[in-house]
């Protein structure tokens, strides 16, 4: 017979090793399962396997040390019986919480993870207690065996009534879909705004985009939208979003309506209340006071009143600082200035990159086009846009030769250097893989690929570096008529003076 104090120390260094990766692997796993909807589908996904595979191994260590500790020191049959049916029909209900918390916004919510956080630690304590002598002979095995798994028993069986209110929720949310349907479905095409508007709250993003399409199309909406405005119930966050004109009337019904939301939200004592309170109607009022502004109505008054409201209550968030900034005067009128919805909003006023917005529609390039070659600021916009970013850049350079700019030294140095690095993005083929000359100037965008450069250098602009390196590019590709007839544009404006 082996020597019992070596079996048992034996037996207490293994248990503490296991109990502690037990202990760790518990912790990453209650830690996954309480944020299995934190990410996008696919970090989800990931998210929910590696919580799978962490209760698998999880029950693994406990069911190991449940052995150790029965081997080692023999449990009651009663006791002995419970883990061998609980520990197993315990790591099933802990794959039913994971089911459950892999969508923690329905009911029963969080709930679930009472079964993972709480039955492992409570078998990793029984099963010291049984193993250690001097806490089984102060605690009654059968005490300790009655309470855990007794708890064990119960948590296993809270998975059932949690299954049922999810069913239940499943069903209510079908149910209210269906309605959601169905009485979309009645809705006269001529209906009224306001009965549009009651659908705005859909079951999901594609439904609102049809509904916001739908109220787009309604003759009536301009009219309809004053009324609403006017006594109340206007949904605000979605001013912008019904393609309104933003006249005097909506502006100052749209004030006096932001005016009027704002009072009921006043709390007595600062910081007695959440943010979270108000973070919806404020991020409202911030949508909509951008759209006003945007479009040239000051709505200096209602957010600071809007700005102090927000204030007042704990930890708030950006859209506090957005309502300060809707106060600078370069955002009053930006976006009828930058980004109009319709061309017939654009204005001598209206930046170079507002008429390039709708040069690339068909019907309208040449009336953009002919718009942009009349204002008196286009240089300066042109140069604004190209010391922007790449995409504000790449939409000068696309219509360079058609804007009758003023070469001025910062245009010629700020469009040669996007040149350059366009040109450094250009593949240029090697000797063993011969390329088409077509494959380039698809590449480039068709048509004449370096008209810009052309331009520049026959209006007085240093292109003597870009054009050598243009001729670089082009004699990397094969020859063919039009490539020998690009090369020898390209040598004609070098040797220009």
């Amino acid at each position: 017979m082996p020597d019992t104090l070596t079996v048992s120390v034996a037996a207490i260094v293994s248990m503490i090793v296991i109990s502690a990766l037990a202990l760790i692997i518990w912790l990453a796993a209650v830690t996954n399962l309480s944020d299995l909807a934190g990410s996008d589908a696919a970090g989800n996904g990931l998210a929910r396997a590696f919580g799978a595979i962490e209760i698998f191994i999880l029950w693994m260590l406990l069911a190991i040390l449940m052995i150790i500790a029965a081997v080692n020191n023999p449990i009651p049959w009663p006791a002995g019986i419970a883990a061998l049916t609980l520990i197993p029909a315990s790591c099933v209900a802990a794959m039913v919480a994971l089911h459950l918390l892999s969508d923690p916004r329905q009911p029963p919510f969080l709930w679930p993870l009472i079964v993972p956080a709480i039955i492992p630690p409570l078998i990793i304590i029984f099963s010291l207690c049984v193993l250690i002598p001097a806490v089984r002979a102060l605690i009654p095995v059968s005490v300790t065996a009655g309470i855990v798994w007794g708890t064990t028993l119960v948590l296993c069986l809270t998975v059932v009534p949690m299954l049922h209110v999810r069913d239940l929720a499943r069903q209510q949310q079908t149910a209210k879909a269906e309605k959601y349907n169905a009485d979309y479905a009645r809705l006269a095409p001529d209906a009224p705004l306001w009965d549009w508007v009651a659908f705005l709250v859909t079951p999901s993003g594609v439904q609102q985009d049809e509904v916001l399409k739908r109220i787009r199309a309604l003759d009536r909406r301009q009219s309809e939208a004053e009324i609403m405005l006017e006594r109340g119930d206007f949904p605000l966050g979605f001013l912008g979003r019904f393609d309104l004109e933003p006249t005097p009337a909506i502006c100052d019904k749209a004030r006096n309506l932001l005016a009027r939301r704002v009072e009921p939200l006043v709390i007595k004592t600062a910081n007695s209340k959440p943010y979270s309170d108000i973070a919806q109607p404020v991020a409202d009022a911030v949508a909509t006071m951008e759209w006003l502004v945007g479009y040239g109505c000051s709505c200096d008054a209602e957010s600071r009143e809007w700005e102090t409201m927000a204030q007042s209550y704990r930890d708030s968030n950006y859209d506090v600082v957005r309502l300060a900034q809707l106060r600078d005067p370069k955002e009053l009128g930006r976006i009828l200035r930058e980004q109009p919805a319709k061309f017939s909003m654009l204005t001598p006023q209206a930046h170079l990159k507002a008429w390039l917005s709708f040069a690339g529609d068909p019907a309208l390039h040449d009336q953009a086009l002919a718009g942009a070659r009349a204002l008196s600021h286009r240089t300066d916009d042109a140069v604004e846009m190209l010391n922007d970013n790449e995409y504000a850049a790449a939409a000068v350079m696309a219509y360079l030769p058609e804007l009758d700019l003023e070469p001025t030294a910062p245009l010629c140095a700020l469009a040669l250097k996007e040149l350059d690095r366009e040109y450094a993005q250009i593949y240029r083929p090697r000797a063993d893989d011969p390329r088409p000359y077509s494959q380039l100037v698809e590449r480039m965008g068709g048509g004449n690929p370096f008209a810009d450069l052309l331009w520049l250098a026959a209006h007085g602009c240093d292109a003597s570096a870009q054009l050598s390196e243009a001729q670089e590019i082009v004699a990397s590709y094969q020859d063919s008529p039009r490539r020998a007839a690009t090369l020898a544009e390209l040598a004609r404006a070098r040797r220009k003076p």
